[in-house]
């Protein structure tokens, strides 16, 4: 059972959001002789969409290691780097890695651009996305032919969620947090706020907007300069909008936290990964990047 530590000093975190919750299947029985032999606990902490994906490798790595735990802090105002330098956690998951600590690119996760069904744009631009976030561009009609003298609905994602920090980063924005939109915290906040407005934009985690599509939500994935926004494309590379998953870990991480992190990146974790329903991947040319502090740092 999923829980979070008492000595945390944290909330209870979000609940969970019913239509993205699809567990990855668990493959292979539990193991005997070194399996049982490790105990203990992990806690990890963050704050962005791949939570679920991140649960689910969990409860498949309790499978394997009956005596263990990975207790979780999910909250959209945590501070995953944060508590792991304060040695409150053994794993941050973030969208970046940190130079002083370990880290690890676990997976990549795309972002879609969304937008109201209704709305006759299929594509955007890299620079038409960067003007529109920037608020230099504020009609429909100056995003496509025809379109409307209608004043572009921003919703935008809550400024220390992993999501938006590599979505400016790859727009080049900076310092935006007064920009005037809607601000949501939950990828299901975010589908209900572009139903409800026919000339609205957002992004969101690529595994839950294909989910949302594929169950009738009015929501349409635009293209950005001409990539479709896909599974294939998230994994090899070419859709321009993608993250990555990064295991930030404590320099004293317990022994559970080592090895799910070892588990993640095994054969049977990146494959749990890859056929989940969590629209995170492996990624085939270079997984793995570790930053270790020198000596004297």
């Amino acid at each position: 059972m999923r829980h979070v530590r008492k000595n945390a000093k944290l909330p209870k975190s979000l609940a969970l959001v019913a239509f993205w919750l699809m567990a990855l299947l668990p493959f292979g029985w539990p193991v005997v002789g070194a399996a049982e032999k490790l105990t203990g606990s992990a806690l990890i902490v963050g704050n962005g969409p791949e939570r679920y994906a991140i649960e689910a490798l969990a409860k498949n790595f309790e499978a394997l290691h009956p005596k263990t735990s990975i207790d979780f802090f999910w909250h959209q105002n945590a501070r995953p780097i944060e508590e792991v330098r304060e040695n409150a956690a053994d794993i941050a998951i973030t969208g970046q890695a940190e130079h002083d600590l370990p880290s690890t690119i676990v997976a990549w996760d795309g972002i879609a651009v969304v937008t109201n069904f209704a709305n006759a744009t299929e594509e955007i631009t890299r620079e038409q996305l960067a003007n529109i976030f920037a608020g230099k561009i504020k009609f429909w009609s100056q995003v496509y032919e025809d379109g409307p003298e209608a004043k572009i609905s921003l919703i935008h994602r809550a400024w220390n969620q992993n999501i938006r920090q590599p979505f400016e980063k790859f727009l080049g924005l900076e310092n935006h947090r007064k920009l005037q939109a809607k601000v949501v915290e939950k990828e299901s906040e975010t589908f209900k706020a572009i139903n409800g407005d026919i000339y609205s934009i957002s992004y969101v985690s690529m595994g839950p907007a294909l989910q949302a599509r594929k169950d009738g939500y009015g929501v349409t994935l635009l293209f950005v300069d001409d990539i479709e926004p896909e599974y294939q494309t998230v994994l090899d590379g070419t859709y321009p909008l993608r993250r990555p998953v990064v295991f930030v870990m404590n320099a004293n991480a317990s022994p559970v936290a080592q090895a799910f992190l070892e588990y993640v990146l095994s054969p049977q974790g990146q494959r749990a990964i890859k056929i989940g329903a969590s629209g995170l991947f492996q990624d085939k040319t270079s997984s793995v990047i570790k930053y270790y502090p020198l000596d004297g740092e």
